[in-house]
């Protein structure tokens, strides 16, 4: 490639290198390999060790053959955060299992399922893929719907046969989804979660009252 400088002498061009570190390019794919295993996982509907194995080396795989753009994903990392975040989510998928399981054996006649519209306090989409990903992996409770332009996340939830359950369901899916954004969110989604949810609580008192 070749320009012209002010005096009309034609000089080489070079293109512009990438200046990221290895570090740098290696996160910003990231993002898009997490995502495309969480939906191999979702699709399997196994999280087994062997599925999310496989989902990422599918998705590295799937990632260079297609040369795929990298995502512009700030992500943060809290390590106490990220315990608690496992720690959740394993105690649900553990609790979830009985309960279904019990339900579904012993008394499948008064198995009930619902869908569970829950508004979202995270604009991040990469903190939503996340927390649908969570939700999904969870027995009993599959995302069905997640409607960017109003912000609600839709959830099918089993067992779920009385008000109580509605609001249990409502509790985990939002319990979830501030474990994630204060596992991964930076310090900007954080910031913007917490402003959401003073808003959310504030609203929630007014219609009470």
């Amino acid at each position: 490639m070749t320009a012209a400088d002010e005096s009309g002498a034609v000089r080489p061009v070079e293109a512009p290198a990438d200046e990221r570190s290895w570090l740098q390019r290696l996160l910003g794919r990231l993002p898009t390999v997490v995502w495309l295993t969480v939906m191999w996982v979702i699709l399997w509907g196994d999280p087994s060790p062997g599925t999310i194995l496989a989902g990422l080396l599918v998705a590295s795989l799937g990632y260079s053959a297609a040369r795929l753009p990298h995502l512009p994903v700030r992500l943060g990392f809290h390590p106490i955060a990220v315990l608690r975040l496992a720690s959740r989510i394993g105690y649900d998928l553990f609790a979830s299992s009985v309960r279904v399981a019990f339900h579904v054996l012993w008394r499948p006649e008064r198995t009930r399922g619902a869908i569970v519209a829950v508004p979202m306090r995270t604009d991040s989409d990469f903190l939503l893929a996340l927390v649908s990903g969570g939700l999904s992996l969870v027995t009993g409770s599959l995302v069905i719907e997640l409607n960017r332009d109003q912000g609600v996340i839709y959830v099918h939830g089993i067992p779920v046969a009385s008000p109580e359950a509605v609001e249990g369901l409502r509790r985990q899916v939002r319990r979830t989804e501030e474990l994630i954004v204060r596992a991964f969110g930076n310090a900007e989604d954080i910031a913007e979660f917490e402003r959401a949810e003073r808003e959310y609580a504030t609203t929630t008192r007014k219609e009470t009252s």
